[in-house]
């Protein structure tokens, strides 16, 4: 992968790591040593950071240096990247702030970084972010907590934000292969991450939370190329005129227009989310394969979600499959009299893990189903298992096996939780409201359909 010295260093130096738990470089150094003995950290003062043997100067270091993260105070920074390029350190995350945010004086002083950097063969992520994570091999180079391993890259223009996603799906177990806070994008910027998380197999989709893109013509031609391998979801702020000036004086980007912004993603094939949660849900649902239309099935334990996700999918220009009259009259030989068995198969609360797996058989092998959405709301009673329905679900996926997605939704709170865990240990991402997981049958269905234009 490209700038893989970024997700895959082999050694990595902590500029400004400390001992004291209120400054960022502590939090930052105390992440890192989980990613192994090659991590150095750099204090002009102190003998020894967090138990580990420090150096003066990342020049002292008795190593080669593949990344670098610089987190002292700014009138230090630009000595640090001379510093970082005499040693022949190959990436720096810049953390500090106070440069093109602020101004004038320091956009200047972040084109001097960036100069720097090109002139020793560096790149730059940063300056005024919160760092990058990699799941998949735990390296944390943020002061964020880890975030929950899985198949989504989230790239933020806003660290505080991205901070708090992360914080948000580690409660609600959603997970990231990468994190990547690009602060005020000196130098790395969306498309350049685009273009190295295109051929990244840890990641299946790609999220960005985006103020503001600096070379607009750049980023459409790659965002166009990586969307045909990959689905990119766009969260844009500053869509109003106050949202833009905010954005502007945030990380001094320009926000532009929205309606610009629009055709732009619609044309570089970038499925635009209004919302976190939209941007989360239509994310998660590529573990699935893509679906070959838009006629959906929809089985469930109760009406009422039933009738919601109807709605949901509607919304987004999905339609209710019209299921064949074999599979109805297959559905009236095993559920009971007062069941339905027109599409929202509604199989009514007493159906255990047996009626889910013969169900959702048959609708997979419906030839007028393109996707299938299992819903359950998780029953208390009757002796039953909270996963059972999802076992069941599974069960009939491996058996049919034709390509078909299926998605989850379980709403029952904590009582869901052990079903859906493992519904996502099989790729199936499990959803708790109706408007979720109809964004995310509307996000495979987009998806496939540009990649067939």
């Amino acid at each position: 992968m490209a700038l893989d010295y970024f997700f895959t260093p082999r050694s990595i130096a902590v500029l400004g790591a400390s001992n004291d738990s209120m400054k960022l470089g502590y939090e930052v150094f105390k992440n890192l040593k989980e990613y192994g003995d090659k991590v150095y950290p750099v204090n002009i003062k102190d003998e020894e950071v967090q138990g580990v043997k420090a150096y003066k100067n990342v020049k002292d270091i008795p190593d080669e240096v593949d990344l670098a993260v610089i987190i002292v105070p700014k009138r230090f920074v630009k000595q640090s990247v001379i510093d970082c390029g005499e040693k022949g350190v190959k990436g720096i995350i810049v953390i500090t702030a106070g440069f093109g945010e602020i101004g004038a004086e320091g956009k200047k002083e972040e084109k001097e970084l960036v100069e720097i950097a090109h002139k020793y063969g560096m790149r730059i992520i940063g300056p005024n972010c919160v760092g990058i994570m990699n799941t998949h091999n735990r390296m944390n180079a943020s002061f964020v907590m880890n975030a929950v391993k899985g198949s989504v890259a989230f790239i933020s223009q806003s660290g505080a934000l991205g901070a708090g996603i992360v914080y948000k799906t580690i409660k609600e177990n959603i997970g990231f292969s990468k994190f990547i806070s690009v602060g005020n994008m000196a130098d790395v910027d969306f498309a350049d991450l685009m273009e190295a998380l295109a051929d990244d197999e840890e990641s299946k989709a790609i999220a960005l939370y985006i103020e503001g893109v600096k070379d607009g013509k750049r980023f459409m031609e790659v965002a166009k190329r990586v969307s045909k391998k990959k689905p990119i979801i766009a969260l844009k702020a500053g869509k109003s005129e106050s949202g833009a000036r905010a954005a502007s004086s945030h990380t001094g980007s320009l926000a532009g227009s929205y309606a610009i912004y629009d055709a732009a993603f619609n044309q570089s094939g970038i499925l635009v989310a209004n919302s976190i949660d939209e941007m989360l849900s239509m994310a998660r649902a590529f573990t699935q394969p893509l679906p070959k239309g838009k006629n959906v099935a929809i089985m469930t334990n109760a009406g009422g979600p039933g009738v919601l996700t109807a709605d949901a999918i509607d919304k987004h220009g999905l339609k209710l499959a019209n299921l064949e009259e074999e599979t109805m009259r297959k559905l009236r030989e095993f559920l009971p009299p007062m069941a339905a068995v027109k599409n929202p198969v509604d199989m009514i609360a007493s159906a255990r893990g047996e009626d889910y797996y013969k169900t959702a058989k048959l609708l997979l092998e419906d030839p007028n189903a393109d996707m299938l959405i299992a819903i359950c709301v998780v029953p208390t009673f009757a002796g039953m298992t909270p996963t059972e329905h999802a076992e069941g679900v599974i069960r009939a996926m491996k058996e049919v096996n034709n390509g078909k997605p299926v998605l989850g939704l379980f709403m029952a709170g904590y009582v869901s939780e052990k079903a859906k865990e493992v519904l996502e240990k099989e790729g199936i991402p499990a959803y708790e409201r109706p408007e979720d997981v109809g964004i995310a049958a509307y996000a495979l269905a987009k998806f496939s359909e540009i990649n067939e234009e």
